[in-house]
């Protein structure tokens, strides 16, 4: 917004170097006798949450964005000053602190819809970004005796699970992290657009057609409960995945089935996540 800041260096070790974040903000460049330079920010500290001057340290070179405006003494409070605070490379935007906090007093509602886009985006690009690769996973042939116990013969959605928790149940805790890791991995490798265009008539399609992620994940369980047979075969022949069907409980068979091993909720993050549109590679032409 045509701001500019000012960054006070503290100390120098090597090639790191201390910053006091200053409280000047301005649409004009600084000069050595502007009043804002000679305050360091007060900002709520990470730690403790308690009102404190910024002080952070860098390292690098120094950004050819950055000009220097000349030399102030330290004050007293100033002098032999430490920070356990790394904030990275030297960088255009090292006392950007300053602006956020202008902007929280100046626009607050504004500030905070902003914060919340920049979280969304970094969320958005690290989901991109990430690998997913599986964790330590149950061994197949045991992962499909405990679906096999799926009872079909009931109409009940709990039922027809009971007994497969009663004996995921018989496990230890960590071959039924196991279990959940195999079943993610499973729901991940049928996350595919090919899967999703074959799912029904609530199918994934090129036109401005609604389509549920969370509707194509409960299909993908339903595959999988149906077994290795049927997996495997949807697996690698698309068309044949399931059509207008769904089991979304077969999600909650590792957490009811650890709570009743445990006598405590279900905490679990699978190397591979099964939620829709993960599988970015299969998904390439799309995202």
């Amino acid at each position: 917004m045509n701001k500019y800041g000012a960054v006070k260096v503290m100390d120098i070790i090597d090639r790191s170097y201390l910053l006091g974040i200053t409280s000047y903000i301005d649409e004009q460049i600084p000069t050595i006798e502007s009043k804002g330079i000679h305050q360091i920010l007060i900002t709520e500290s990470i730690a403790d949450g308690l009102e404190k001057p910024l002080f952070e340290w860098v390292d690098g070179k120094l950004p050819k964005e950055l000009s220097f405006i000349g030399n102030i003494p330290l004050t007293t409070g100033e002098i032999g000053v430490e920070s356990n605070i790394y904030a990275g490379k030297w960088s255009k935007e090292c006392g950007i602190d300053v602006y956020y906090k202008w902007r929280e007093e100046t626009d607050p509602q504004g500030f905070k819809l902003e914060m919340q886009k920049k979280i969304e985006e970094a969320d958005a690009y690290t989901r991109r970004n990430t690998i997913s690769k599986p964790k330590k996973m149950m061994d197949d042939q045991v992962f499909w005796g405990i679906i096999s116990l799926l009872d079909w013969s009931k109409e009940d959605e709990e039922a027809i699970i009971e007994a497969a928790i009663k004996e995921l149940s018989t496990f230890t805790a960590w071959k039924i992290r196991h279990f959940e890791e195999t079943l993610s991995y499973k729901l991940f490798l049928l996350d595919t657009e090919e899967h999703a265009r074959e799912m029904g008539e609530d199918c994934f399609a090129s036109q401005d057609q609604h389509f549920s992620p969370d509707l194509f994940l409960y299909a993908r369980c339903a595959v999988v409960a149906r077994g290795k047979e049927i997996f495997e075969d949807v697996l690698s022949n698309p068309s044949k995945m399931l059509k207008n069907t769904e089991f979304e409980i077969l999600l909650s068979l590792s957490s009811e089935a650890y709570y009743l091993k445990m006598g405590k909720e279900f905490e679990y993050e699978s190397g591979c996540s099964y939620e829709t549109f993960s599988n970015k590679e299969s998904w390439s032409n799309t995202l």
